[in-house]
């Protein structure tokens, strides 16, 4: 029996030394969610361009990401997220008895630490087309004087789009999901106009005389559905993708 009891003891001991030994691993292999001396995090924002997507939430490793509901047409601004909390889904913000397990989307692969992004959602939801177009939102520094612009169409439609400053076409012949590289243009106040490449006189989502400042970035973003007169018709809009000096990871 003492030899019993004594084997006993000594099993329990190696499960706690053992225990002790994984748990670390354990932990340090599991989503630690944003921390801020973890290296491993990246800034994301998200904007919500699906007509009847409804609003919805952001789940990191299936965890809900804070309170923070995504509504249709508005951008987010820049927020930290774990680039090794894999992956990231948006699911409707309805939930029953407080669980909701409709993913709506999953962003394909991952991000990389120290790098912003912008995740646009479009399509329409009723025809099973929800689509993500995820921009990398960094560029080499414009020369002084001069900014960078570049221009994403994330209008659900067949047809292609230009988009001019100043009456000049900047973007042309732009598909649905496309993303352009940045172009240079000299810093000052610009008229964007949007407009389909077939019928580049009429334009269907005009920014008026927005100022590109010196130096910084910016996407110009193209959205909506034709034959709309509500809140789902074509607009356009701008981010800066320049984040402040300092901003930390």
């Amino acid at each position: 029996m003492a030899n019993k009891n004594k084997s006993g003891i000594l099993l329990g001991l190696s499960l706690v030394i053992l225990g002790s030994l994984i748990l670390p691993l354990i932990q340090s292999c599991s989503k630690t969610g944003v921390n801020a001396s973890s290296g491993t995090n990246a800034r994301l924002q998200i904007v919500n361009l699906s007509p009847d997507i409804q609003p919805f939430n952001l789940y990191a490793f299936f965890i809900k990401q804070g309170t923070v509901v995504y509504s249709y047409p508005n951008a987010s601004g820049y927020f930290l997220v774990n680039s090794i909390d894999t992956p990231l889904q948006i699911r409707t913000s309805t939930t029953t008895n407080g669980i909701n397990q409709i993913n709506l989307l999953t962003l394909p692969g991952s991000l990389k630490a120290g790098v912003p992004y912008t995740w646009f959602v479009t399509g329409i939801r009723k025809d099973s087309a929800l689509a993500t177009i995820l921009t990398v939102d960094t560029g080499s520094v414009p020369a002084n004087g001069r900014g960078k612009v570049r221009f994403v169409n994330a209008a659900p439609s067949a047809i292609n789009m230009n988009l001019s400053l100043n009456d000049t076409v900047a973007f042309k012949n732009i598909a649905y999901k496309k993303v352009t590289d940045f172009v240079e243009v000299t810093a000052g106040a610009f008229n964007f106009k949007v407009a389909a490449t077939n019928a580049p006189l009429v334009v269907l989502a005009p920014v008026p005389n927005f100022t590109v400042l010196d130096g910084k970035l910016y996407t110009v973003y193209f959205y909506g559905l034709s034959n709309n007169t509500d809140s789902a018709k074509y607009n356009a809009n701008i981010l800066l993708n320049t984040l402040p000096v300092g901003t930390k990871y």
